[in-house]
């Protein structure tokens, strides 16, 4: 009682109220009495408030504090709406609020941080009534007006009402403040863990009232530019200070705290605010600033210090920072993972992800480990159902300045970068132990992260067939895994010192069974009568693909043979590879095929020591497939001795093949293209093979002891096949010279109308090979006694002029015997 009559003898704010839409409001207005009055005003609760405050900050007794701090709230009562002036809050509320709060929630002051912790949700949440609704009501519906009875019975509050009024921007940083200084105790070492949950809790309910205010002040028409960006710096500062006092406390109840303010302002703010290219603010986290980041030109949306964002990326980043900056144990990295993912999903599901995607994965290529791993799968679960619900599939048009389209392929490649990576972290500080901890965890996850990452392969190439005519994101992809495999040539070389197989073993199984997805989704697409067999215009798209089938296959064959997994995978490679090229009919595909993928068959081919049979066996189908392609090319290939030149390496190798699922199909092919051939020139690297083949009769040459008028025949054009005749001349007193004759160039003639033998025959004119051969027979002096080039002489023993009607008259012989 003597406290409340010295408060009414000092406090009179009613000679100081002027009427303003029928409310009580400190006069403000210009002129020396009034400040006067004001300064005297201002001076007289500071008077009432020191013996609260030094009363409350002592270590009196609890019952005496619990009376100082019903005498404060008589004191709130008796200024009735003035109250929510800034300069009473100053002096009244923001003292006896800091002084209770940095007390703590102990045994001793629990009821005074319940009261205070009330008193201010109070005065916060009058902002989130309807700003239509008149201002008496608002006042009379927002009086505070508790009731506390302590567990004895003997002290209780009377009820005072307080009058709060709905608070402008102006109090913004009051606010903040005192959510602030609660969160402080969160990260007290000694508090027990069902307080700190107590006080995370209201500090996050505390902080959703105070944005539920700021909504409303974003939905006003009547606030300019800058009242916004006031608000949205404010609020971010607040949240970037909060998050780096959190990433040094690793994975304590601080950084819980933090994240759930972050996710507490993305889903109360108003989205277009947060997501609109007028709001942006600078990218001042100084984690970014510390990154080193990947030196990677192709990353579609780098985040740099000091950029300019939209407030939404500002959070993701902010967010996405403090994840990968906790260490914690494994079951609680799942719970924060499952909040990650919530996050996430709700970032994607705004009106326009765009630019918070783009950000999030420019901000995961700059951290390469293994525990990212989880942080990637993450985002692909969510980006695969963001996917699938997607109305508006024109972000997958396959234009070349799509940043949406290639981040999903960066996306899909960030798994080989970090394998690369890591490869390079293990050289340079052999295999450390922390490394080693972080691997363990992937490699237990990394069947889920191959079916996560086909899953998300597969829904982006069913949006990109939608989208447009065409798929290139095999193509596409393909083309940025080569890069990635080329700038990470280390990749292709086993150091057995490392003694850390498990690596290898996991990129392995990774590539390859990203090699056979994109294989399938090939073979089962509907393009592939397009793509596949040849009627696209360009091949530049196939050769994607088979350049990155090369790389995987010179990586499986560095690992030949070390562990089981790695002919299982080999095996499924070759297996889909030759289910694949049996689809290729076009001369360009199947040319570049063998181009691309010769010098890694001949690798494979030429190794004797394959020890998973199964692969041994698909690499032989895979083989006699390639042989196919080359004979049902369209248009037809020229087996010449300039293409035997090219195939020499492989031939060489595979038709003498100790295994005969090679070999076979080889003698096979080579028998029926350049075993048919007239004239081929043979590469000396062949010589062997082909003399110990044919004399073994395995497979036939060109003979060139062929007849040759057989040859010449082939030269005509005549499209009739006409009978060729000899005719025997005398040419010395000992010899006879056989000529070639023909009948049945006449039309209508037959072997029925030939004249008798006895008259004078019809020479057809000889071709130029036959002339050739008349001039050689007169030129005989040249040639040993008339032995013309490619013409036999037969001497008189042998033949009579006598017999010519008789020879005429018989049917001749095989061309080959009778010359």
């Amino acid at each position: 009682v003597a406290w409340q009559g010295l408060i009414d003898a000092l406090v009179h704010p009613q000679i100081l109220s002027c009427k303003k839409n029928g409310i009580q409001q400190l006069q403000t207005s210009p002129g020396k009495g009034s400040e006067l009055v004001l300064n005297g005003f201002s001076k007289s609760l500071k008077l009432a408030m020191a013996p609260l405050i030094g009363i409350i900050s002592s270590k009196c007794d609890v019952s005496v504090l619990l009376s100082c701090l019903n005498t404060w709230c008589y004191l709130l009562h008796k200024l009735d709406t003035f109250i929510n002036s800034p300069s009473v809050i100053n002096v009244v509320l923001d003292p006896m609020f800091q002084a209770i709060f940095n007390i703590g929630p102990d045994s001793k002051s629990i009821r005074l941080w319940n009261l205070c912790l009330d008193l201010l949700e109070d005065c916060i949440s009058t902002k989130c009534s309807d700003l239509n609704s008149d201002p008496k009501d608002q006042v009379n519906l927002h009086l505070s007006a508790r009731t506390f009875i302590s567990g004895s019975g003997r002290y209780s509050w009377n009820q005072y009402p307080i009058k709060w009024l709905p608070w402008d921007l102006s109090q913004l940083d009051f606010y903040l403040k005192m959510i602030s200084i609660i969160i402080t105790h969160v990260a007290t070492a000694t508090a027990a863990p069902e307080s700190k949950k107590s006080v995370c809790d209201a500090a996050v309910r505390i902080f959703r009232s105070v944005l539920k205010g700021v909504q409303m002040e974003f939905r006003n028409p009547s606030n300019n530019y800058d009242n916004i960006m006031f608000c949205l710096n404010t609020i971010l500062s607040f949240m970037k200070k909060l998050g780096e006092d959190a990433s040094s406390d690793g994975g304590g109840d601080l950084f819980n705290t933090s994240l759930y303010l972050i996710e507490a302002a993305v889903e109360e703010l108003e989205p277009s605010i947060m997501e609109s290219p007028l709001y942006k603010v600078a990218l001042d986290i100084s984690y970014v600033g510390s990154l080193d980041s990947v030196k990677h030109s192709k990353i579609p949306h780098r985040c740099s210090f000091m950029d300019m964002f939209s407030p939404m990326v500002y959070l993701t980043v902010l967010y996405l920072g403090l994840v990968v900056q906790s260490t914690i144990n494994t079951p609680e990295m799942e719970l924060i993972l499952q909040r990650l993912q919530r996050f996430y999903k709700f970032v994607l599901s705004s009106d326009d992800p765009l630019e918070s995607f783009l950000a999030s994965v420019g901000f995961l290529y700059a951290h390469m480990g293994f525990k990212y791993m989880e942080i990637w799968m993450v985002m692909v679960t969510c980006l695969n159902g963001y996917i699938d619900g997607m109305k508006d599939l024109s972000l997958f048009k396959t234009d070349s300045d799509n940043s949406f389209y290639r981040a999903i392929c960066h996306l899909l490649s960030y798994p080989f970068i970090l394998f690369s990576c890591a490869k390079k972290d293990i050289t340079l500080s052999k295999a450390s132990n922390s490394l080693k901890e972080s691997f363990v965890l992937s490699e237990r996850k990394l069947e889920q992260a191959i079916e996560v990452w086909k899953s998300l392969f597969g829904s982006v190439c069913v949006a990109c067939l939608k989208s447009s005519a065409t798929n290139t994101l095999s193509h596409d992809l393909c083309a940025m895994l080569n890069s990635c495999f080329d700038e990470n040539s280390s990749m292709f070389q086993y150091n057995s010192e490392l003694g850390y197989k498990d690596l290898e073993l996991a990129c392995l199984s990774f590539s390859g069974k990203v090699l056979v997805c994109i294989l399938e989704q090939k073979l089962t697409s509907d393009t592939i009568g397009r793509e596949c067999v040849g009627v696209c215009n360009g091949s530049s798209g196939i050769n994607n693909i088979f350049e990155f089938a090369s790389r995987v296959m010179k990586f499986m064959y560095v690992n030949m043979g070390r562990e089981p997994a790695s002919g299982l995978v080999s095996s499924r490679v070759f297996s889909t590879l030759t289910r694949f090229i049996s689809c290729l009919h076009s001369k360009q595909d199947i040319l570049s095929f063998f181009e691309i993928i010769s010098g890694l068959l001949l690798q494979w081919l030429s190794h004797q020591e394959i020890k998973d049979e199964n692969a041994k066996d698909q690499l032989g189908i895979l083989w006699a497939e390639s042989l196919n392609c080359l004979q049902r090319s369209q248009p037809p290939l020229t087996f010449d001795s300039s293409f035997l030149k090219l195939q020499a390496s492989l031939l060489e190798k595979t038709l003498d093949h100790p295994n005969t699922s090679v070999s076979d199909p080889t003698i096979i092919f080579w028998n029926s293209t350049y075993g048919m051939q007239i004239s081929l020139d043979y590469p000396q690297n062949l010589l062997h093979v082909l003399h110990k083949l044919s004399r073994n009769g395995r497979i036939s040459l060109y003979n060139r002891s062929k007849s040759f008028v057989a040859r010449c025949s082939t030269l005509e054009n005549d499209t009739v096949t006409t009978p060729r005749y000899c005719k025997i001349t005398p040419t010395q007193k000992s010899s006879k010279r056989v000529e070639l004759t023909e009948e049945g160039m006449i039309p209508g003639s037959n072997q029925n109308d030939k004249p008798p033998s006895n008259s004078k025959r019809k020479r057809v004119e000889l071709t130029e090979h036959q002339k050739e051969v008349r001039r050689a027979q007169q030129g005989r002096e040249r040639d040993c006694n008339g032995h013309g080039p490619g013409v036999r002489t037969y001497t008189s023993l042998d033949f009579s002029q006598g017999n010519q009607e008789l020879q005429d008259s018989q049917d001749i012989r095989d061309s080959e015997a009778m010359l």
